[in-house]
């Protein structure tokens, strides 16, 4: 197991996108929403709409699938944000009227035994992780927002301290000027992030990402001993993943989506909710 760059209130969260389905596949709870495991990593910027991420281990899920199907942004943050500036904790004009909040953390773990098991700072004996003597040993500078405390590189975040953070059950109006936060805590998001796809879109949260199943193979394929499912009223099945010779055979093929959302091109994300930067986002401001 490795530590990363995580919240300081989470711990360590697995990306599990591209882990084996069950041999089994059940279609109770398609459409139910889930929250996709990279979203509460404090640097992940959000999916792409010319992509698709099938998490195959969700707890959330009766199926175990959460679905992510060519979605733009994070779903925890609809209006996206721009990336927020470093602060020091002890005192930074930078923050404004902004918080200077903790986001993450960086402690890869390491081998004692081995001098050279750390890229940057030195491997702490006790805990097994590297860990820091100095701003020089973290993954970016004072400037960035990084700092070394009690031998621990960590990430500090000016955070919209009167406004909070954005919740995707609340309208676009009461998200206005929010941040983007690590789900169930305060922690800022370290990246920038688009705002979601048009909500008449068929790309946004609501439409593109749930909980689905497995239900055929991809085009071309036989896997005779799948169990495959049979997709409710409301859905359809069609292929989400072909087949391209590499990765896990096991999660491509057709999963259960919602009737008439199957992805054309990333025209079709419409006008933006939010954040959008050109480089960055697809559709229009």
């Amino acid at each position: 197991m490795t530590r990363s760059i995580l919240s300081g209130l989470l711990g360590l969260l697995s990306v599990v996108a591209m882990a084996s389905l069950p041999s089994a596949c059940e279609s109770g709870g398609v459409g139910d929403p889930c929250l996709p495991e990279e979203e509460y990593d404090p640097q992940f910027a959000g999916f792409k709409v010319t992509e698709e991420n099938i998490e195959s281990r969700s707890f959330q899920c009766q199926t175990r699938i959460c679905l992510v199907n060519h979605f733009q942004g994070r779903v925890s943050c609809p209006l996206g944000q721009e990336a927020p500036k470093g602060c020091n904790p002890d005192g930074d004009a930078n923050c404004s009227q902004q918080d200077c909040q903790e986001s993450g953390t960086y402690a890869p773990d390491c081998d004692p035994a081995d001098p050279n098991s750390c890229v940057r700072g030195t491997c702490n004996a006790e805990g097994s992780f590297c860990g820091c003597q100095g701003p020089e040993d973290c993954p970016g500078g004072a400037e960035d927002g990084w700092h070394c405390r009690e031998g621990v590189c960590k990430l500090f975040l000016c955070r919209a301290g009167f406004n909070g953070c954005q919740d995707p059950t609340k309208s676009a109006a009461e998200n206005e000027g929010k941040s983007c936060c690590v789900p169930g805590t305060e922690n800022p998001v370290a990246a920038p992030v688009c705002g979601q796809c048009a909500a008449n879109s068929d790309r946004n949260a609501e439409q593109a990402v749930y909980c689905s199943c497995r239900c055929g193979p991809a085009e071309g394929d036989e896997d005779p001993n799948f169990n495959f499912c049979e997709c409710p009223q409301g859905f359809e099945c069609r292929e989400i993943r072909p087949n391209i010779g590499f990765g896990d055979a096991k999660i491509t093929g057709k999963y259960c989506i919602k009737q008439g959302s199957m992805f054309e091109n990333e025209q079709s994300c419409g006008k933006v909710q939010g954040r959008y930067n050109s480089e960055q986002c697809e559709g229009t401001p």
